[in-house]
């Protein structure tokens, strides 16, 4: 080779090299990436019980733990007792007085009635012997006025045996349904505290990981349980910039990794609208192959255990 031709190879090999750089990679690397949820009850309280292990597979309604529930019941008890005292004044109060508060009244329009017939009987003679001259206007008046509180202490007695037979006012009433509705509603905020002190699994899925066993304290803050749903694992890998127009969102990707089976593909469902660099880099056109778009995609069958490494390409 010439040393003019030499000279020509050294000063097209730059170009080369940035026109390999440029070309996009056959194959996207990536991972598989599940999206766990965590389970942890809704009020803070012991564990006493748990009843999923490592690994296990629940169904949507499984129980999974039990805590310490002794306050919610006797708080349930108290409510249900009140519930039935409020019932019992309402039912009382409704149903007016008793049949010997009755008879008691009764008895007293009875004396009532006997004193007034004495008192008209004394009126009746004090009226003839004032006739005669044989009293004085004064005693006449005075046996006048007894005769008519007899009868004002009738009219009473008779009232009063009507309004023993009455239920109690509207009012009244109304203020014992109010503390029945308030007593049921403190009974039923129990019973959903008694609920939560059981917490079951909200999807199926797989325990990936228990956080706290029987005798340690969680709540909303500490979850018990990690689990992962059925088809919460999806594919995250980076598309160079260069291979991005070549990759639209629904574009199917063959999938390869160790454990995964042969004809294993994945659906592109999102690609994210800002880039990221690899470490830092003068960027120019020769080097926008280091500039990469994080992506998504969801699995057609079965996926692979979180954490995969992942390489994806496009299907033919």
């Amino acid at each position: 080779m010439t040393r003019s031709a030499l000279h020509a190879c050294v000063l097209a090999l730059p170009l080369l090299v940035g026109a390999c750089t440029a070309e996009p990679e056959a194959k996207l690397h990536g991972y598989a990436e599940g999206d766990f949820i965590r389970i942890a009850p809704q009020q803070p309280g012991l564990v006493t019980e748990t009843f999923a292990r490592e690994g296990d597979r629940v169904a949507r309604g499984d129980q999974l733990l039990r805590q310490d529930a002794t306050v919610d019941i006797a708080v349930l008890a108290a409510a249900a007792a009140r519930i039935d005292a409020a019932t019992a004044r309402y039912d009382d109060a409704l149903a007016g007085a008793r049949d010997p508060e009755i008879e008691a009244v009764r008895d007293l329009l009875r004396q009532a009635l006997a004193t007034q017939n004495d008192a008209a009987q004394s009126l009746e003679r004090s009226q003839a012997l004032f006739a005669d001259g044989h009293i004085s206007q004064a005693r006449l008046d005075t046996v006048r006025a007894a005769a008519t509180a007899a009868d004002a202490r009738v009219d009473e007695m008779r009232q009063r045996l009507n309004i023993v037979r009455l239920p109690a006012r509207a009012d009244q009433l109304r203020a014992l349904q109010a503390e029945i509705a308030a007593a049921e509603a403190d009974r039923d905020a129990a019973r959903h505290r008694l609920d939560l002190r059981t917490v079951s699994a909200p999807v199926d899925g797989r325990v990936h990981r228990q956080l706290r066993f029987a005798g340690e304290q969680a709540g909303p803050a500490a979850p018990v349980y990690e689990l992962l749903p059925d088809g919460a694992v999806h594919a995250v890998f980076f598309i160079p910039e260069p291979s991005l127009a070549s990759l639209p969102v629904g574009t199917r990707l063959r999938v390869n990794c160790d454990a995964c089976p042969a004809d294993l593909a994945a659906t592109l469902t999102t690609i994210d609208d800002a880039a990221e660099f690899t470490p830092p880099i003068l960027y120019s056109d020769n080097e926008r192959a280091r500039l990469v778009y994080r992506a998504e995609a969801r699995f057609a069958s079965d996926a692979p255990p979180p954490g995969t490494p992942l390489f994806l390409e496009p299907s033919q």
